[in-house]
């Protein structure tokens, strides 16, 4: 397999594309992380030795630089890929130190120089290394493992020593240690070098050259600075040392490698300088393993700075703040300002009282990190006291000698998530307490191994006292449904819903219905894992279900026993369902289908939009409907239907069906009218011969007055009130055959409301010597009606106060004026009216009943008659009362409302 981070690399490369890495803890190269692609990529492609310790295990790779400090009968090739322990037994207690600092978080390092023997060639050898161990990052940005930048400076070391002993073997060292040597005369201003040097210059072996053609080898951007640097090492004060690192150019090929020159002036007695020589270092891979580092570095920093949660960098004893991401700004609600060049204590003053200070001082001496999950912190965010809750690490980081200099502080924000799971733990209480209040088992089935968890409820329904195996459960489930809960739960599995009703057999051998209901879920990759539902004993449902079938067949029976048809109407659709009586009524065919629209056409036109809007005022107010109505049979026969009916809503109040029943009253109206015909005409021959009485009566009274004759004519008087109540029960007989015919005639006048009031209490207050008739009357003005039937309806009111008040001596009438309506009150202090009577005052014939029917005289129509004229003034009426303490009859009609 091709692998592009490792498709060159040389030896090592190619050594590494070779492993089994499968047998590996690494695992196969595909899922190494790109962070050790990245790496390995740098490492395989550099010509400075490199070695890399990664992951848990320190597994080892290095490059093809390196591979000659093995030896060649050392440790190559099985070191690649293998523990560092392994690889390095012999010098492990040396470099595992210095591995655990930078894992942990610490400095880098540097050696230079360092005698770390080896086993190599056959044989532990005393091998000197100049080298640096720093972190290599992983995606999270933590230390993944060590990268180790090395020259083995053995040579360089024997050489050094033996510069003591000859200049042959100082040049020798020189050699060996790959550095440039030049010599520089100021006086005559020229420059040599050994081969090396000019080698790298790309510049011919003369053996001398002006110093500017040296000069011109360094990159223009760094000879200002290598300039200064010459002058001023050649000068007498400042001691004569020379220190530079710049960039040279190789002016045949171009290629550029970063040099490290040091170098030492010599001064004449008059102090002026005549020599200066040195060294040049080839210091390009190491510069480039420290850039490397530095951009580690960085990039931990910014992984700091982008981190979604809050992490702040705090240093020294004073614990200054040395970087704060936005995160963190926004779990303390501050700004970046307020944090800037502050301690701690000085940004955030508020966290101090809550121990944190002994915590980090003590991960400062000790080292040890210290964590804390939901830890309530009050905070000033936007100038109010606000409680969060944290979950914190505090990491210490070594510095690259292990001290400890710095803690890194990692904070998250869970209040929302603490919320959420408050919310969620509120939220399965409430549904165990529904449960337990709705009387539901509930129940928790692992499909994966078929164990299932119950609660008290669900084993009570089972007819279990407390929980037994599943397979107890459906044994306990009726023989015949069997097949039924098997199909439900095939179904389940594809649907993700259950549900089924079944019986159980207690063990007391009593039968019980139940009603099953769930749900499923699944894992990732859609296999069913576990079902969670709940389960409902629903015998009591089932038995009073078949109960309200009995009673309705036993409704049905009598219904069509009494007459009365029965429907049903969908208020959403309009479909409606009836009985065959119902048709019957309306004059068609048992079965016969029809619509609802069809069925207000059989409605004669001048009922038909009152009956419709009767009933949708009954729908919107929820109130019952009554009517009474004319329909047309398909035979052209015209019939009365007498009908009631109420809306049924559901539990948001929006109304499902209106349900009703009918009762064909043609006859009873027939029988009315006959009636209401005999009324009309014995009143009519009646009202003659009792006025010619009257008249007869009045004469003879004022006769024997005049004879002298008292006592006679105080019986004439009597017999003439007699007449007055005759006269008046007739002319009620008269009006309520006018009114019951639509025959009472209206004549619609402006008039002054009050004055008319006054006119009927000064006449009655004649006619009564007990009863003090008060006025208290509002201002109302003008009322467009019938004055002389709005004057019968208010001496009807008061007559009736005066009646029904044998004990009392006030009446009060009052008027007022509400939204466009004049109002009119009769209040008494009578004998009152019980409750369950008050809807019926206003019917016709309702008289008193029981005791004090024979003490109230009447025919019990003058309130009926008054509340059609009412009605057909475009008014109401209506009465409060409380028996034993009086009543109150009220009326309103419109003041400028005109009869239709």
């Amino acid at each position: 397999m091709n692998f592009g981070f490792i498709s060159r690399g040389g030896e090592c490369g190619e050594l590494i594309r070779s492993i089994d890495w499968i047998k590996n803890p690494l695992g196969p190269i595909e899922k190494w992380p790109q962070s050790l692609r990245t790496t390995l990529s740098i490492l395989l492609n550099s010509k400075f030795p490199m070695f890399l310790f990664w992951g848990p295990e320190l597994i080892c790779f290095y490059n093809d630089a390196y591979r000659p400090s093995l030896g060649n009968e050392g440790k190559h090739p099985e070191a690649m890929g293998q523990p560092g322990i392994k690889v390095w037994p012999e010098i492990w207690e040396i470099i595992k130190p210095l591995i655990d600092q930078v894992l942990s978080g610490g400095d880098a390092t540097w050696s230079e120089d360092q005698l770390i023997p080896i086993y190599r060639n056959g044989k532990i050898e005393d091998v000197y290394w100049t080298f640096s161990y720093s972190p290599a990052y992983d995606e999270t940005g933590e230390p993944a493992g060590v990268f180790v930048t090395c020259t083995e400076s053995t040579p360089k070391v024997k050489t050094l020593k033996a510069l003591s002993e000859s200049k042959d073997e100082l040049e020798f060292a020189l050699n060996a240690a790959e550095l440039g040597t030049w010599d520089y005369n100021p006086i005559t201003n020229k420059f040599t070098s050994n081969a090396r040097l000019k080698k790298w210059f790309g510049i011919s072996s003369h053996t001398e050259i002006d110093l500017s053609i040296a000069l011109n080898s360094i990159a223009e951007r760094d000879r200002e600075k290598v300039n200064e640097a010459i002058s001023k090492a050649l000068d007498h004060s400042s001691g004569g040392t020379y220190t530079a690192k710049y960039t040279i150019v190789n002016a045949k090929t171009g290629k550029e490698r970063i040099v490290k020159a040091k170098g030492k002036a010599l001064f004449n007695d008059q102090n002026i300088a005549y020599r200066l020589n040195g060294t040049l270092q080839d210091i390009t891979e190491e510069v480039a393993a420290q850039n490397a580092f530095k951009e580690s570095e960085e990039n931990f920093r910014k992984l700091i700075l982008q981190a979604p949660v809050g992490m702040i960098i705090l240093k020294g004893e004073q614990l200054f703040v040395e970087l704060v991401n936005d995160a963190y700004l926004n779990i303390a609600g501050k700004n970046r300002e307020e944090f800037a060049d502050k301690t701690l204590w000085e940004a955030l003053p508020e966290s101090k009282t809550l121990g944190f200070d002994n915590i980090l001082k003590k991960i400062m001496q000790t080292g040890v990190a210290h964590h804390g999950n939901e830890q309530p912190i009050t905070l000033i965010k936007n100038g109010q006291k606000q409680t969060v809750y944290i979950n914190y690490v505090y990491e210490p980081l070594k510095d690259a000698d292990g001290s400890i200099n710095r803690i890194m502080v990692v904070a998250i924000d869970v209040t929302e998530m603490l919320e959420s799971k408050r919310k969620i733990q509120d939220a399965e209480e409430r549904a165990r307490l529904s449960a337990v209040a709705a009387g539901l088992g509930t129940f928790d089935l692992d499909l994966r191994t078929g164990e299932m968890n119950t609660s008290e409820r669900f084993d009570e329904i089972f007819g279990y006292k407390h929980h037994v195996p599943r397979a107890s459960y459906v044994a306990a489930i009726h023989p015949d449904d069997h097949e039924l809960r098997l199909n439900a739960h095939r179904r389940a599995l594809d649907i993700g819903q259950i549900y089924y009703e079944v019986r159980v057999i207690w063990e007391d051998k009593s039968i019980h219905w139940i009603k099953v209901q769930g749900k499923i879920y699944y894992d990732a990759d859609g296999k069913a894992l576990r079902m969670l539902g709940t389960v409902m004993d629903t015998t009591q449902q089932r038995n009073a279900k078949e109960e309200l079938i009995r009673i309705n067949q036993r409704l049905e029976i009598a219904l069509e026993a009494g007459r009365l048809g029965s429907y049903e109407l969908d208020i959403k659709t309009n479909k409606i369902r009836f009985s065959d009586q119902f048709n019957k009524n309306y004059g068609v065919l048992p079965k016969k289908k029809l619509t609802y629209a069809e069925l207000l056409n059989f409605i004669e036109p001048h009922f038909k939009e009152s009956v419709v809007n009767a009933i949708n005022t009954a729908i919107l107010d929820g109130t019952i409907y009554q009517a009474e109505y004319q329909i047309r049979w398909p035979d052209d026969s015209i019939h009365w239907i007498k009908e009631s009916g109420k809306a049924q809503y559901d539990e948001k109040g929006n109304p499902l069906t209106f349900i009703g029943v009918s009762f064909d009253i043609t006859e009873t109206k027939q029988l009315q009218q006959q009636k209401d015909d005999f009324i009309g005409i014995a009143s009519h021959e009646l009202k003659t011969p009792v006025t010619s009485i009257k008249a007869y009566t009045q004469v003879l009274e004022r006769i024997l007055l005049k004879k002298g004759d008292v006592m006679e004519a105080g019986l004439m008087k009597k017999m003439d009130l007699q007449l007055n109540r005759l006269t008046n029960l007739i002319g009620d007989l008269l009006d309520v055959t006018k009114v019951n015919s639509g025959k009472l005639q209206y004549n619609l006048t402006h008039f002054d409301f009050n004055e008319m009031v006054r006119s009927e209490v000064e006449e009655l207050q004649r006619a009564t010597e007990k009863h003090e008739i008060v006025e208290n009357l509002e201002e109302v003005g003008l009322v467009y009606a019938d004055k002389e039937r709005i004057s019968q309806v208010v001496t009807n009111l008061m007559t009736n106060a005066i009646k029904y008040s044998p004990n009392s001596e006030k009446i009060i009438v009052h008027t007022t004026i509400e939204s466009d309506n004049v109002l009119l009150c009769v209040e008494d202090f009578g004998i009152g009216i019980a409750e369950n009577n008050l809807n019926k005052v206003f019917e016709q014939f309702y008289r008193v009943s029981g005791s004090m029917q024979h003490t109230f005289p009447g025919l019990g129509l003058g309130l009926y008659i008054s509340s059609e004229i009412i009605k057909r003034e475009g008014g109401k009426i209506w009465v409060s009362s409380k028996e034993g303490e009086g009543s109150k009859f009220w009326f309103s009609i419109p003041l400028q409302r005109p009869i239709g």
